[in-house]
């Protein structure tokens, strides 16, 4: 199995693009389960990947880790005091399961044994140690209920609709004027403070 995620691994390198990276994964049988309409823009294979099932639209950033187990077991059987016990203690391992319609930020660490819920958005950089509820946003390390969904929709669509914010229909490819507009913007936002 190692040699088999290396290779998936060195795979995932050359796919352009999140969302066919999924596809890879999906046609592979790779990860526990993979829905429709999800992105992955991590390009490492986590170890025991079929312990991870990922539901319908959901946008998994870089550089997302998943911790499907840990490695204490080598510390604690290499203890002076365990060399006069017979007992060898064991990996851990656990699942963890992403519900439909989530939004995984960049450099998030989720670990074993968690359920994000439906409708959630995690933002870039928390950790997730336990499950994080329906319709919720979370931010942190660890990571705590922020907010909601629904709330954060409403917020996005005011912004957008009101254009103080910079936006593009682009995908990885901004034009000249959106890239004045972002800069205009930030200049704006940063005289104001």
């Amino acid at each position: 199995m190692k040699a088999k995620r290396l290779w998936w691994t060195l795979r995932t390198m050359f796919i352009r693009g999140g969302m066919k990276r999924a596809d890879y994964a999906r046609k592979n049988k790779i990860y526990a389960h993979v829905g429709q309409n999800v992105a992955i823009q991590s390009r490492n294979i986590p170890l025991y990947p079929e312990l991870i099932s990922l539901h319908n639209n959901i946008v998994i950033a870089s550089h997302v880790v998943f911790c499907t187990h840990d490695v204490i077991h080598l510390v604690l059987n290499r203890l002076p005091e365990n060399e006069r016990r017979s007992y060898k203690f064991k990996e851990r391992i656990g699942c963890i399961e992403i519900m439909d319609n989530c939004f995984i930020g960049a450099n998030t660490i989720i670990l074993y044994d968690t359920r994000i819920g439906p409708n959630v958005i995690i933002g870039s950089g928390s950790v997730i140690t336990k499950d994080c509820e329906p319709n919720s946003i979370y931010a942190g390390c660890p990571a705590k209920k922020i907010g909601t969904f629904e709330e954060f929709v409403k917020k996005r669509i005011l912004n957008e609709s009101s254009g103080d914010f910079s936006t593009t229909v682009h995908n990885q490819n901004l034009t000249e004027e959106e890239v004045a507009k972002a800069w205009a913007d930030f200049n704006r936002f940063h005289s104001k403070r």
